[in-house]
């Protein structure tokens, strides 16, 4: 498996401000256990330099609103990850996102060793509405991207585009980073990997019209083949006591 960096996006908002605290208490240790390096990226617009790492956190010179989302989560990281160390890849969530630390070492190994690809998530919009299906294909079209809520692996390479062609006139509002990240990728010829193991909803959220009764699949089932969910907070100690780990 290559060198993987694992992001979680932090907020000083008081409605999310103890997701990060949520995962830290459940499956980041685990993976922390297995080698991984985790960092929560946090806002600091006091800083006297682009980006701060102090321990665990990743600060960047950017405010926490919504509109400035993309500074924090994605390109001073980006420029941190290419200036300053060897990762060959970074894996991106947010904090009110599961992450299952055995399925998730599966799913780098896919596609970092036996099948390397430079991005890799779940579609929005999804293909299809049967979320059960364990459905790998790459996605071409432009309105396609990555949900940045159950987050997405990228290469090494893909940080540069992240980095160097990404113009902050161009957009009226960072808030829609996941988006971004996908227009500035297909720019550069860099198409969306769809794995259902990712999915941007769950049992406690759905956010998908459906045409059926069908009900998401959920990580801490144990016969389960989801690796990273999204909309899981306030119910991580839950899902541990489920999977027994």
């Amino acid at each position: 498996m290559k060198k993987t960096l694992i992001t979680v996006t932090g907020t000083w908002a008081e409605s999310h401000s103890k997701n990060w605290i949520e995962c830290e208490s459940t499956w980041i240790p685990k993976l922390r256990e297995m080698g991984f390096e985790i960092l929560i990226l946090m806002s600091n617009p006091h800083l006297d330099k682009e980006y701060e790492k102090i321990g665990n956190f990743f600060f960047s010179k950017c405010g926490d609103s919504l509109d400035e989302m993309y500074l924090k989560n994605h390109y001073y990281i980006s420029k941190y990850l290419l200036d300053e160390t060897d990762y060959d890849y970074r894996f991106h969530t947010d904090s009110d996102s599961f992450v299952h630390p055995e399925r998730f070492i599966k799913l780098l190994e896919d596609y970092t060793i036996t099948n390397p690809k430079d991005y890799i998530g779940c579609t929005i919009p999804y293909p299809g509405l049967d979320t059960g299906t364990l459905h790998q294909e790459t996605i071409v079209g432009d309105q396609f991207y990555a949900s940045g809520g159950s987050g997405f692996i990228l290469s090494r390479k893909v940080h540069s585009y992240m980095v160097n062609d990404f113009k902050i006139e161009e957009h009226e509002t960072l808030w829609c980073c996941d988006l971004i990240t996908g227009e500035l990728l297909r720019r550069n010829g860099i198409f969306l990997f769809h794995d259902s193991r990712f999915l941007f909803e769950s049992k406690y959220k759905s956010i998908m019209k459906r045409i059926n009764e069908i009900p998401n699949p959920h990580i801490g089932d144990k016969d389960s083949f989801l690796a990273v969910q999204h909309y899981c907070d306030g119910h991580m100690q839950e899902i541990m006591k489920e999977l027994k780990i």
